[in-house]
């Protein structure tokens, strides 16, 4: 399963203070999201990631068991050898609580893009935390999807904009 297609992608942040932005991704297999994990973002700059700078963007890996860090820590080996004399940052820990972070930080990407929004239709903002679709369309609204599967959704959401006219204007 793609990480854009998941049930449930929620940003989180890790307590007490200070906090790490983090996403509570379930279920997948713990291979393929490391894969994910890896070809998303630099693991080579130390803390933060592009523009944003602190501790919180920092990048980790959350493990929920000697299984996973074990997966963790040989994920991170190999990327290393690739990294070419680069450091790799990756911190791999012990996954403890988590706690969601406010509802503004909540599918963030999703919020930004009205039309998206218009497509799943008013909703409480439980129902919205909940809904699998609106996981997906943050998702895809983050470009965390494979180029292929980022391609299909576009080309869906461009065919519902033309044949919908509330759409038409946004």
């Amino acid at each position: 399963m793609e990480l854009c297609e998941q049930q449930l992608v929620t940003l989180v942040d890790q307590k007490p203070i200070p906090s790490t932005e983090a996403w509570a991704i379930t279920p997948s297999p713990f291979r393929q999201l490391l894969d994910v994990f890896w070809s998303s973002h630099d693991y080579t700059q130390e803390d933060g990631q592009g523009p944003d700078v602190g501790d919180q963007y920092r990048s980790i890996i959350f493990t929920n068991g000697t299984q996973e860090s074990r997966l963790a820590a040989v994920s991170k080996e190999r990327e290393q050898i690739k990294s070419k004399g680069k450091i790799v940052t990756t911190e791999i820990k012990q996954l403890g609580t988590f706690y969601p972070a406010e509802p503004e930080h909540q599918k963030f990407e999703l919020r930004r893009e009205e039309f998206l929004l218009q497509l799943i239709g008013k909703l409480s903002e439980e129902e919205f935390q909940k809904s699998s679709l609106a996981s997906k369309l943050n998702g895809y609204a983050a470009e965390l999807c494979p180029p292929n599967i980022q391609k299909q959704i576009e080309k869906k959401i461009e065919g519902l904009r033309k044949g919908w006219p509330l759409l038409k204007e946004v």
